[in-house]
């Protein structure tokens, strides 16, 4: 039979292991710019909190905000693929062509540059979360949370500086605002609190996928008329 010591230390292996796939989540939404595995590695972030929040918080929140992230990446899938961005499966790059019969992918000429930049980038969001877990450690929460916070808003708020396009900047915003979820929940974690919280999430994944849905649609228009 499990003790109460047993169940902690369990739950203690499972938040550590959920730092470790944030950090890993947060690594490819920052490496990786086609829409569909940023949207696998949100999906994959969402139940990696949840598993951190076990510990901190309440079984039922930590359901909650997984459920939360769930609905989000269903309704960003859904307005992608209703609006041609399946077709457009690297939709920063996409051209219509001078013909306007059908659209084309042009390929980056410099894969590995942006690669190797983007790379370059992440490691520094890595040792700058470090240094402020270090030099200003969050409040109420194990160290290694503390991290997995600060990576999560440095990860985000630097997705919207590389990107312009709502599926790969909109994962940077919900990222940065789960980044200070994962901080405040423990700290507040009343149902009312958690719902509005969710609200507020839902509401940016709707204008999220009416962005994607309208800038998805616009070149296979453009193509349609010409």
């Amino acid at each position: 039979m499990f003790e109460v010591g047993d169940l902690e230390r369990l739950l203690e292996i499972m938040r550590e292991g959920g730092v470790v796939g944030v950090l890993i989540t947060g690594a490819l939404i920052i490496l990786v710019r086609d829409w569909r595995v940023t949207l696998l590695a949100l999906l994959g972030q969402y139940v990696m909190v949840g598993i951190v929040l076990l510990q901190l918080t309440s079984p039922e929140i930590a359901l909650i905000k997984v459920l939360v992230g769930a609905l989000i990446c269903l309704m960003l899938y859904l307005a992608a693929r209703q609006s041609g961005w399946g077709v457009l499966s690297r939709a920063d790059v996409a051209l219509v062509t001078s013909s306007g019969d059908s659209i084309s992918n042009e390929r980056d000429p410099l894969p590995w540059i942006s690669i190797a930049f983007r790379a370059l980038v992440m490691s520094l969001v890595f040792v700058l979360a470090l240094q402020l877990g270090r030099d200003y450690p969050l409040p109420d929460v194990p160290p290694d949370v503390g991290l997995g916070c600060y990576w999560l808003m440095l990860v985000g708020l630097m997705v919207l500086m590389l990107t312009e396009w709502p599926l790969l900047a909109g994962p940077g915003l919900l990222t940065a605002l789960t980044g200070f979820e994962l901080f405040y929940t423990p700290l507040e974690s009343s149902l009312i609190v958690t719902f509005l919280l969710a609200m507020v999430n839902l509401l940016l994944a709707v204008a999220i996928s009416y962005l994607a849905a309208v800038q998805g649609l616009n070149p296979l228009r453009e193509g349609s008329r010409d």
